[in-house]
């Protein structure tokens, strides 16, 4: 099988045809959605789970910021989080004690607090892995947002640009490699990227405009490309988006021209991907440049296909992408 996320088919087919649906669940797992919203008496609780596993430095950092986008994207305040920390056995105490000291950043960043986890060292992993399991409640009491209600004719908009969080990966875990290529002040400016991770501000930027926001998704793992998929999917709508539209920071674009990747493909933390009423959509992307965030409208949802537009030839995207992390990683890790 190949690495990164389930097939759709097998998500569906090995997981979510197995989940027996309670009562209190109004918005159940689905291919597509970042979390989940339950009913308590008269409250909505947003839960979400995402794992750290691509990332060696300010993994604890990210595990935080993932997990917060997730509950995010509902329009949801982040609250509560736990985290399960699996270490190999040639782990240091320092690394321990890093991985814990991002945690407790993170969560001082988003407004939540840790609650809980667990600790191991085991020699069933090589690598440290961090699954994170956050806990929400709406920014405005009763409502949410879900990643499965886009409709054929609402515009998509994208903030801050693809593959921003890859890029920062990528020139903190290979800091000397990718400096010796382009120079420190290149990848000073990628390591800011970090500061570009929470979906919180961007969220917070669009409260007002709620009723015409039908889907919000966060641009993870298989990037922006990956997220417009998914939320296509989870909403049984068509996409098509223009190339020449989307956001692509310069430092992006250098790394993907040099390490041959594709930029839409790199796992993208921090791009909220938006399907809104097309005739809001010019106020939401002015409101959020307002507030310091960069956004583009960049194609539509549509009936049926799904394709982008690369200089007027048009792409079709049969499946979710697998994302170029993983290879940019190893091909790093290779070099001499």
């Amino acid at each position: 099988m190949r690495l990164g996320k389930l097939s759709r088919e097998d998500l569906e087919r090995l997981i979510l045809s197995k989940i027996e649906r309670d009562y209190s669940v109004i918005l159940p797992p689905k291919y597509g959605e970042d979390g989940a919203v339950i009913k308590q008496g008269e409250e909505l609780i947003i839960v979400a789970a995402d794992p750290i596993t691509g990332a060696s430095r300010f993994s604890g950092w990210l595990s935080v910021h993932v997990n917060a986008n997730d509950i995010a994207v509902h329009a949801a305040q982040p609250k509560w989080f736990l985290s399960i920390l699996l270490f190999p056995q040639k782990t240091t105490q320092d690394l321990i004690e890093e991985t814990m000291d991002g945690i407790i950043e993170g969560c001082k960043e988003v407004g939540c607090t840790l609650v809980g986890g667990h600790t191991e060292i085991t020699d069933r992993v090589t690598e440290a892995v961090i699954a994170g399991f956050m806990i929400g409640v709406p920014m405005i009491k009763g409502k949410f947002v879900t990643s499965s209600d886009a409709k054929v004719g609402d515009a998509i908009i994208m903030t801050k640009g693809a593959g921003i969080e890859g890029t920062f990966i990528i020139c903190s875990d290979f800091e000397e490699k990718i400096a010796r290529i382009f120079g420190h002040d290149f990848v000073k400016r990628c390591q800011k990227f970090r500061e570009m991770i929470s979906v919180l501000p961007d969220v917070r930027s669009v409260l007002d405009y709620l009723d015409y926001i039908h889907a919000m998704h966060d641009a993870t793992e298989g990037g922006l490309l990956g997220g417009v998929y998914e939320l296509s999917i989870a909403s049984n709508v068509g996409f098509r988006i223009y190339y020449d539209d989307i956001l692509i920071r310069e430092e992006t674009r250098m790394l993907s021209e040099h390490l041959k990747f594709n930029p839409l493909k790199l796992i993208s933390s921090g791009t909220l991907i938006m399907a809104v009423d097309k005739n809001f959509a010019d106020d939401i992307v002015s409101n959020l440049r307002k507030n310091g965030i960069d956004s583009a409208i960049i194609g539509e949802f549509v009936k049926d296909e799904r394709e982008v537009i690369i200089n007027g030839r048009r792409e079709k995207v049969e499946e979710s992408p697998e994302d170029e992390l993983w290879r940019v990683l190893n091909k790093l890790s290779s070099k001499e």
